[in-house]
C-alpha cells in the first residue's frame, strides 16, 4: 500500500509498503550440472526481487501503518527471490547462497527514526546477502512512484539491463551510447539528475541536464518557481505536493537552447503555444502528452506508453492530478529561445500542433 509518509520526498520504506527491489542484475550462481568439465557448477547471472513485506530488525517503537521501518545498516529484507535455480553446492559467487537477504546501501542523510537514517524510495540495495558484501551490485529499491509504470516498461527497463550490463562504473555507463540510449527511457527526478561524482549512478553524464517532460513553470504562478507558497495546483489530501525537484525527468544534451536539450524545448514551447493560443490554458493532460510527444521525437527508442506511465505514476498517484486538472501556460512559450528540430521532428510537431488548431497552425515549427 503507498504509506504517503515521506523523507526528502521519497516515500519511506516500511514493512507495510509494496516496495521493491526488482530484477537486481546480475546475481551470478553457480548452477546444475555439476560434473568434471564444470566442477562448481555452471555460473549464470540471474535478476533477484526483493519486498518491502519481508523486512526484518527494523524499528522498534515507531511504526508507519503500524509495522516497522526500514533503519541504516540495521534492517534487512530476510530473502530474496528469482536465482533459486542456482543451487549448486557454491550458489552464489561471492556468498556462497541464493535466495539470501537484501540490504540497502542508501539512506536519508538527515532524516532519522530511532536514531538511525531512514530508508527511502529508489535507494540502492544489494542482494542474495549471507555477509556482506553481497552477491549483486547496486539496484533500486521502488516504492509507490516506479512499481505503477514497471508493466508499461518491460521492454525498456530489459533493454536497459542489457545495454549496461557489464558497466558498473558512471563512466562506463557514460561512455556507451547504447546504454545512455536506454537509460534516457526510465525517467529520474530532477534532484537526481543533478547529481555529481563517480559514485552517482542515477545522475546525468557530463555535457547532459535533466529536463522536465513536464516542464516545472506549469505548476508555479509566473516567475515563482519552486516556492511553495505559489503552487498553482494544490494537493488533494493524503496526496504529496508538487515539488519540481522530485518530479521526473530526462538526462538530454546541452543547455536549453542546443542540441537535444534544445530539442526538447523547441518542440514542448511550440506545443505549449498552441493550447495558448487557442484557450489561454491547458490541462495535465495536454501537457504530458506534449511532453510524451516530445521524448518520443527525441528519442524514438522510448515508447509513449512508458514515458506516460512514468509521468503519471508521480502527477497523478503521487500528487493527486487528474487529466483534467487545470495547469498555466506560458503565453511567451512560442518565442522563447530553443533549439533546432530536424526534418522528423518538424513532421512530427506539425502533426500535433495540427490535432490541436484543427489544421490550422501559428508560425512555422
Amino acid at each position: 500500500m503507498a504509506n504517503n509518509v515521506f523523507a526528502n520526498g521519497r516515500e519511506i520504506s516500511c514493512k507495510k509498503a509494496d516496495g521493491k527491489s526488482i530484477c537486481a542484475f546480475p546475481d551470478v550462481c553457480f548452477t546444475p550440472p555439476e560434473n568434471p568439465a564444470t566442477p562448481p557448477g555452471v555460473p549464470i547471472p540471474y535478476p533477484n526481487t526483493g519486498m518491502a513485506k519481508d523486512t526484518t530488525s527494523g524499528s522498534k517503537k515507531v511504526q508507519i501503518s503500524k509495522k516497522e521501518v526500514l533503519l541504516k545498516n540495521k534492517s534487512y529484507f530476510k530473502k530474496s527471490m528469482g536465482d533459486e535455480a542456482g543451487a549448486a553446492a557454491k550458489k552464489g559467487v561471492l556468498t556462497s547462497t541464493n535466495r539470501g537477504k537484501v540490504y540497502f546501501t542508501m539512506w536519508s542523510m538527515d532524516v532519522k527514526v530511532e536514531g538511525q537514517n531512514v530508508v527511502r524510495h529508489l535507494d540502492l540495495t544489494t542482494h542474495n546477502h549471507m555477509s556482506f558484501p553481497g552477491n549483486s551490485p547496486p539496484w533500486a529499491y521502488a516504492d509507490t512512484q516506479a512499481v505503477t509504470a514497471i508493466s508499461d516498461c518491460e521492454d525498456e527497463v530489459k533493454e536497459a539491463k542489457n545495454a549496461c550490463s557489464g558497466k558498473e562504473t558512471k563512466k562506463a555507463q557514460c561512455n556507451s551510447k547504447k546504454c545512455r540510449d536506454a537509460k534516457r527511457c526510465l525517467l529520474i527526478t530532477y534532484k537526481q539528475g543533478k547529481r555529481k561524482g563517480k559514485k552517482s549512478k542515477t545522475g546525468c553524464c557530463p555535457g547532459e541536464q535533466p529536463h522536465h517532460l513536464v516542464e516545472a513553470h506549469c505548476f508555479y504562478e509566473v516567475g515563482s518557481r519552486g516556492k511553495p507558497g505559489k503552487r498553482v495546483v494544490k494537493a488533494p489530501r493524503g496526496k504529496r505536493a508538487y515539488n519540481d525537484g522530485d518530479s521526473p525527468c530526462v538526462c538530454a544534451k546541452g543547455p536549453r537552447h542546443e542540441k537535444e536539450h534544445g530539442q526538447y524545448h523547441a518542440f514542448q514551447q511550440k506545443l505549449e503555444a498552441a493550447h495558448h493560443s487557442k484557450n489561454g490554458s491547458w490541462t495535465y493532460k495536454d501537457a504530458r502528452n506534449t511532453g510524451v510527444k516530445a521524448h518520443k521525437a527525441v528519442n524514438g527508442q522510448c515508447s509513449e506508453e512508458c514515458t506516460t506511465a512514468q509521468l503519471d505514476a508521480y502527477h497523478k498517484d503521487r500528487c493527486g492530478m487528474d487529466d483534467s486538472t487545470p495547469l498555466r501556460t506560458d503565453p511567451q512559450a512560442g518565442t522563447r529561445s530553443a533549439g533546432n528540430l530536424n526534418t522528423k521532428q518538424k513532421n512530427a510537431l506539425q502533426s500535433a500542433i495540427s490535432a490541436i488548431t484543427g489544421g490550422t497552425t501559428s508560425g512555422s515549427p
